[in-house]
């Protein structure tokens, strides 16, 4: 596979905000990079995936599966065994070669550049590194319409931005039916805000992607969105602070990571918020991170609350006879403060509602 023969990466010095378009060498360029995304209940469904991929695919197939990142993945051998291509954790420029899958490494976003990938330790995007949104994103800038997004079993909703990105390039869609994931919401979330063009079972995903890479690609795009270079420039540690203004306009809230202002982007309608340091969120995950917060500090004023009253029933022992209107004072202010306490295990128990 030539490196970016229709669409290479434009000229970082100049800050260009379109990639190149280039005259492919000999026949037309077709399906031939393929990304893949799954969370909960991905292991099963990218086993069946690759088990169903020819040992001659004429593609790339890179992978993201969200790991805890003090978990070491073994994905690369479990999907080396279950299918006749090879399959290796990726390493920083590795060069993209057709018949071969790369997984991400634990704690490590995958990224593809025209002719190789990238590897980095970026900030994390909707709580996950790796994560599905930056590997879409950098490779529909970096190859268009050659590229294959897939969405697979998962929740929350990694991978809808994704695949718009891939779409506004020109590339091609595809999400696995939400009725035959194991986890719908991820799958069910990028129908919701995409039009997908290609809605199956995983049994029948891996025939579709070997068709496709034998099929000539679109054209490449005259000019590709300019806000999705400075998204995939943030996953690459190199973030512009002053692109934010031209992502999206400054929000109310705060980044649950960093504590720095959220600027929110819509998207058709999928609302989605990143800070100025990268960290990014889809509505869902900001939601559930807030719900997180709002866990701690509930602990934070439970366990302050409790020392207080503590402190204030040794205090009044202290004078049980001396000073008595004193005792009674702080005695009385513990109880008032016991039924705080009372109230704030009520909210934990249901849950902050």
């Amino acid at each position: 596979m030539e490196p970016a023969e229709s669409f290479a990466a434009p000229d970082e010095a100049q800050g260009a905000a379109e990639p190149a378009a280039q005259p492919a060498a000999g026949s037309a360029p077709t399906h031939d990079i393929v990304v893949v995304g799954a969370s909960a209940g991905g292991v099963e469904t990218l086993q069946r995936l690759v088990a169903d991929l020819p040992a001659d695919l004429p593609a790339a197939v890179f992978v993201v599966l969200h790991t805890h990142p003090d978990f070491c993945s073994q994905l690369a051998t479990i999907l080396a065994r279950a299918g006749p291509l090879p399959a290796l954790a990726a390493e920083d420029g590795m060069p993209i070669e057709p018949g071969r899958v790369l997984v991400a490494p634990s704690d490590c976003h995958l990224l593809v550049e025209p002719g190789h990938v990238a590897v980095t330790r970026g900030p994390r995007e909707n709580r996950h590194r790796p994560a599905i949104d930056p590997l879409f994103r950098s490779a529909a800038w970096a190859y268009g319409p050659r590229v294959v997004g897939v969405v697979l079993s998962g929740g929350l909703d990694d991978g809808t931005a994704g695949l718009s990105a891939i779409k506004s390039c020109g590339g091609t869609t595809v999400v696995q039916d939400p009725s035959d994931a194991f986890a719908p919401d991820m799958p069910a979330n990028a129908l919701l805000h995409n039009r997908v063009d290609h809605r199956l079972p995983v049994a029948e995903i891996g025939a579709l992607l070997a068709r496709l890479a034998h099929e000539p690609a679109g054209a490449p795009l005259a000019e590709a969105p300019a806000a999705l270079r400075a998204e995939v420039d943030f996953a690459r540690l190199k973030g512009d602070r002053d692109a934010m203004d031209r992502l999206g306009t400054l929000s109310p809230f705060t980044c649950p990571t960093c504590r720095g202002a959220l600027w929110e982007m819509d998207d058709a309608g999928h609302l989605r918020y990143r800070c100025h340091t990268g960290h990014a969120f889809t509505q869902g995950t900001l939601m559930v991170e807030q719900d997180a917060a709002l866990e701690a500090a509930v602990y934070s004023a439970l366990r302050a609350v409790e020392e207080k009253a503590t402190a204030l029933r040794r205090l009044a022992q202290r004078w049980p006879d001396r000073y008595p209107a004193l005792r009674d004072d702080y005695e009385g202010r513990a109880f008032e403060l016991d039924e705080t306490a009372e109230r704030l295990r009520g909210l934990l128990a249901n849950g902050g509602r």
